[in-house]
């Protein structure tokens, strides 16, 4: 009986033991995906940073920023002059209205 006893004791140890090694074999396999994902994205990235002209991208980039503020100008100008044909109306209007 006691012999008994002493053996499921041992049997509960290993199975402890045991569990412990699997959790230890997941924990290996998602760093092991983890790791493949990381090699994939760092190709990835390689690749892109191949890819990219840094000196072409500041030169569309200078001329973005260029024609954005031509664009900014044109539209100004247009507003004020919008502005300046709407007030000489209201001017016109109210000299009508003195006389």
């Amino acid at each position: 009986l006691i012999r008994t006893r002493h053996q499921i004791e041992k049997f509960y140890k290993l199975k402890s033991q045991l569990q412990g090694v699997s959790l230890r074999i997941q924990t290996l396999k998602s760093t092991q995906a983890m790791g493949e994902a990381m090699k994939g994205v760092t190709k990835a990235m390689g690749q892109m940073n191949r890819q990219m002209n840094l000196p072409s991208l500041q030169k569309i980039m200078m001329e973005f920023e260029r024609q954005n503020e031509r664009m900014e100008l044109t539209s100004e100008v247009m507003g004020d002059a919008i502005d300046d044909a709407l007030e000489g109306d209201e001017e016109e209007e109210e000299t009508e209205d003195l006389v």
